[in-house]
């Protein structure tokens, strides 16, 4: 029966898309520093989102990812949300559990980067 309440629960969280929408999909990719254009809207009792990005190409970017609770009139940082990728380490992710309001990513540096960032929402 637990499981029974689980699904319903998921199935009845509403996500609501701005220019991207969940339950998952993709940033435009990025080869500049810079916020990218793209944003994610998460309404409503979305039980968390991941953020994954992947360095494609280049020898290093550093990206985080920041959000907004006012329509996009300004952004905060997520804290913990630095990302630094090499050549090393080419990929990584950053989860948030009960996430609201607007996301997306920033790349804050980038030594010939392309960043691609993908996300999921439950």
């Amino acid at each position: 029966m637990v499981r029974w309440i689980l699904a319903a629960l998921l199935a009845a969280s509403p996500v609501l898309g701005a220019t991207k929408g969940c339950p998952s999909g993709s940033f435009t990719v990025q080869s500049a520093t810079g916020a990218n254009a793209d944003f994610l809207q998460v309404s409503g009792k979305s039980l968390a989102l991941v953020i994954q990005t992947t360095m494609t190409a280049g020898t290093g970017a550093t990206i985080i990812v920041e959000t907004s609770c006012n329509s996009g009139a300004s952004w905060a940082k997520v804290a913990n949300s630095d990302m630094v990728l090499t050549a090393g380490t080419s990929t990584l992710a950053i989860s948030m559990l009960y996430p609201m309001c607007r996301y997306r990513t920033n790349v804050t540096a980038c030594t010939s980067c392309t960043v691609q960032a993908v996300f999921a929402c439950s």
